[in-house]
């Protein structure tokens, strides 16, 4: 592994004397044994990791990430703010491409759906699942010892992204927890491998996986031009496997009527970790944070996930602070505390 620059300069702070670069991520190169390449990714940080040292963070792999990533660090960053974090501080580990359609794509063919020639693009397509192996066997080990994490583990992956974030969750390798499959390329070998993952999707999976499925209101297909085949296909495979999902499968899907391929990512995204942390923020409506609704939460969160995420304690005792200050929020201060007590590690209490 080589770490290229302090990167990813794409903010600037502009004063009357001189613009200075703003870093939100480190760009890295090394050399992939299984693809014999070299690639690279990016690495977003959260606050929390210089802040709290001793701590360990979940970890997104956030596919396209060379085009995603500051989008998708600004939604996270976005559920991180206020006094009630939705969600937990993250890693985003931003993939680089160098060939998508190799890639991405769980096997080989040289045919659109309609059945005509798909053209030079399509030669080398089929790599998905040495794609996958390179991500479990070679890029997560690299970020874990590069790196403080926990599980979760997360993939992220839209259009042909979503096709293989689908992909991974047919295969059950284990390697992710939660999956966020964007307007999935589901035309492409239609239907071999529509078939066979959703064969795979209600079928009993060994290892425990969330699945968010988005659904775009996209007009168009490859090969067909304008025409709902993508589309229909798609809202029909995510509501078979919604309704007869695998044991182990927490599976839910969305149709965005309003958001054609393109512009249903961001809500997509934003409302996929809605959806997979669930439980995660705290209920501070008057009267309702109740230590045993926080537990019950996050029993349920931690199984789904195979995680140990607990509250933000540090967000905690800053709804305390608040709740002794202005009783007028109706915040039960002695569950507050006993939520604290109860999430503290024995070695700070």
């Amino acid at each position: 592994m080589k770490k290229i620059l302090t990167t990813m300069a794409a903010l600037w702070s502009l004063s009357s004397a001189q613009a200075t670069p703003v870093n939100y991520a480190q760009l890295y190169q090394h050399h992939s044994s299984l693809l014999n390449e070299e690639r690279q990714y990016s690495v977003y940080l959260p606050q929390e990791y210089s802040a709290h040292p001793e701590q360990h963070f979940p970890v997104l792999y956030l596919l396209d990430g060379d085009q995603r990533l500051l989008q998708v660090a600004g939604i996270v960053h976005s559920f991180r703010s206020g006094l009630n974090p939705a969600i937990p501080a993250m890693i985003i580990v931003a993939i680089h491409n160098t060939d998508r359609m190799r890639d991405y794509t769980p096997s080989h063919t040289d045919q659109l759906p309609n059945g005509d020639p798909a053209g030079p693009s399509y030669a080398h397509t089929g790599g998905g699942a040495r794609f996958l192996q390179y991500l479990t066997q070679e890029l997560r080990p690299e970020i874990e010892r590069q790196f403080r994490t926990a599980a979760p583990n997360l993939l992220v992956g839209h259009s042909l992204g979503g096709l293989l974030a689908l992909d991974a969750v047919a295969r059950d390798q284990g390697a992710f927890q939660g999956y966020i499959s964007i307007d999935a390329s589901l035309w492409f070998d239609y239907p071999k491998n529509y078939q066979r993952i959703e064969h795979a999707l209600i079928t009993p999976l060994e290892h425990r996986a969330s699945l968010y499925i988005a659904v775009a209101n996209n007009p168009y297909t490859p090969g067909f031009g304008r025409s709902y085949v993508h589309r229909d296909h798609l809202n029909a495979f995510a509501d078979n496997v919604s309704a007869h999902h695998a044991a182990n499968l927490d599976v839910t899907s969305r149709y965005y009527e309003h958001d054609d391929h393109h512009s249903v990512y961001h809500v997509a995204v934003y409302q996929g970790l809605q959806w997979l942390f669930r439980g995660y923020a705290l209920d501070l409506a008057p009267g309702e944070l109740k230590q045993a609704h926080v537990v019950a939460n996050y029993q349920a969160l931690n199984q789904r996930l195979s995680s140990q995420l607990t509250p933000d304690l540090d967000y905690l005792e800053m709804i305390i602070k608040k709740a002794k200050r202005w009783p007028q929020m109706a915040i039960d201060v002695k569950e507050a505390q006993a939520i604290q007590r109860h999430f503290t590690p024995p070695s700070a209490q």
